[in-house]
């Protein structure tokens, strides 16, 4: 009994920890992706070509009215196009498309004006075997549901720095590149 007890608190303990670790290791990742893995892509023009699988998704920031450029990796079916949700349905460039109603896509050199974001189960997704439905739903797959408005061959203009934010100057949507630094700098001044 003298060991047991002992014992039974250090599995607790291991158990929490391990708990701990895993809860941490999808925001651990997210944010490597979210700051160094999309940057790159996007820097590297990988995203949106006309061989590429990942697509370029512009939205507007729910609060700064920004206008940002995220990769992400959607599959078309129909009018309808479907975003694979592997970070949940609480990152910001899906918050900020539920929030506007709308967003434009740039996929394989075609430029995808889109509404009516949903979110749905995996069981839902026309491209998901029946059996798998169930599966992936239990698992907490999730996808993000865009209708096709319209179609227009183009790309977006510019990729972003690596170091670099946009925010957006006007209704013509013209970007202007701020370097951290400098927007302290900035910041500073408006202060003082």
């Amino acid at each position: 009994m003298k060991r047991t007890l002992p014992l039974l608190g250090l599995s607790g303990v291991a158990l929490g920890a391990a708990w701990f670790v895993m809860s941490r290791r999808r925001h651990v990742l997210r944010d490597f992706v979210t700051h160094r893995f999309d940057p790159l892509v996007m820097r590297l023009g990988l995203v949106g070509g006309r061989i590429s699988p990942w697509a370029t998704v512009e939205h507007v920031g729910r609060t700064s009215g920004a206008t940002y450029h995220t990769p992400i990796y959607p599959r078309t079916y129909g009018d309808h196009v479907y975003v694979p949700l592997p970070y949940g349905t609480d990152v910001h460039w899906v918050r900020n498309i539920q929030a506007a109603g709308h967003c434009r896509m740039q996929l394989h050199e075609t430029i995808l004006d889109l509404d009516e974001p949903v979110i749905i189960p995996a069981s839902e997704h026309p491209m998901v075997p029946a059996w798998m439905g169930g599966a992936l739903d239990r698992s907490g797959r999730s996808y993000l549901r865009l209708h096709v408005l319209d179609r227009a061959p183009g790309e977006f203009t510019h990729h972003l720095p690596a170091p670099a934010t946009a925010r957006t100057l006007d209704d013509e949507h013209r970007i202007e590149f701020v370097h951290p630094a400098e927007s302290e700098d900035r910041q500073a001044l408006e202060v003082g």
